[in-house]
């Protein structure tokens, strides 16, 4: 089981010519409210692939926020640990032609105190693997329970040292290489040792020049991103965790996981919305194509 714990946002996604600088005016293409929040798109990414998977995100007791779950019910996420007491969360998400993207969010109410409770609840229940996103890196405990283990999409966390942190606490760590080599200056060098030290598989996400896989074994693994014609990337990140971690669930190899997220990920970006996953059966089939798209192994 995988219980993920994150941002639900109301996406209020503004489709733009391009993306405004300061003090400048342009006009919608369009303007749409839907689904998303990294986590909930990462839980349905997962649950597409077949994994059992909770949502335990608070979230509201108004309407717009019971449609949200029953969204994610559809998609065959169990959101019977979703707490009703708070709110859901708003994200304003400016997408230029092409592809690229501004997102302004809220800040959510999924805290220390109720991460603690979803982790009593997951060991009590007989365990599994907690995954979060990087805006709760500093909110982590300082030990999970025996029985269960952590995943986490860094991209979010802007504190390095709760990043180190929760790295050392994660056996499967994402993270996009801007933010882990670019903003916490952690260079390919090290990624090795780190990986080894604390017994982590670490992914670097880096758009389309793709994903590097480092095992605590001190194997390597590099591939590019898979060509596509890119319509939305909202989300693509997102699916890449959910489709990674589920098939890691499932006893893939992280190698292999990692490949299919990434070829899952590009068929998210040929799709318009945050929720562009696809099914297992067109994962598959679409994987299955790509026969030529090597690995490479980095000395």
């Amino acid at each position: 089981m995988i219980v993920f714990l994150g941002y639900a946002n109301n996406d209020v996604t503004v489709h733009v010519p391009h993306v405004p600088v300061l003090g400048e005016r342009v006009q919608a293409t369009s303007v749409s409210m839907i689904d998303g929040g990294m986590n909930a798109n990462a839980a349905v990414s997962a649950a597409r692939m077949g994994a059992r998977v909770v949502f335990a995100g608070a979230v509201g007791p108004e309407a717009r926020s019971a449609e949200f779950l029953a969204n994610l019910e559809l998609d065959g996420v169990d959101t019977s640990w979703a707490p009703r007491d708070s709110f859901l969360s708003t994200a304003v998400v400016l997408i230029a032609e092409g592809g690229d993207r501004s997102i302004i969010s809220q800040d959510d109410p999924n805290d220390a105190v109720r991460i603690s409770q979803v982790l009593d609840r997951l060991a009590t229940s007989g365990g599994g693997r907690l995954f979060v996103d990087g805006y709760r890196a500093t909110m982590m405990p300082s030990s999970m329970p025996e029985n269960c283990s952590l995943a986490i999409d860094l991209d979010g966390c802007v504190d390095v040292d709760a990043a180190l942190r929760v790295f050392a606490l994660a056996d499967h760590v994402i993270v996009g290489r801007a933010l882990w080599e670019g903003t916490f200056g952690i260079e390919l060098e090290r990624w090795s040792t780190m990986a080894a030290e604390h017994n982590t598989h670490l992914v670097v996400t880096d758009g389309e020049r793709g994903w590097t896989l480092v095992t605590p074994d001190g194997v390597v693994t590099s591939q590019p991103a898979v060509a596509v014609e890119v319509v939305d990337a909202v989300g693509a990140g997102d699916c890449f965790c959910g489709t990674y971690i589920a098939f890691v669930d499932a006893g893939r190899t992280p190698r292999e996981s990692a490949r299919l997220a990434g070829a899952s990920a590009a068929l998210a970006c040929a799709t318009a919305g945050p929720r562009g996953c696809p099914s297992l059966t067109e994962l598959t089939r679409f994987a299955d194509s790509l026969t030529t798209l090597d690995l490479q192994e980095i000395p």
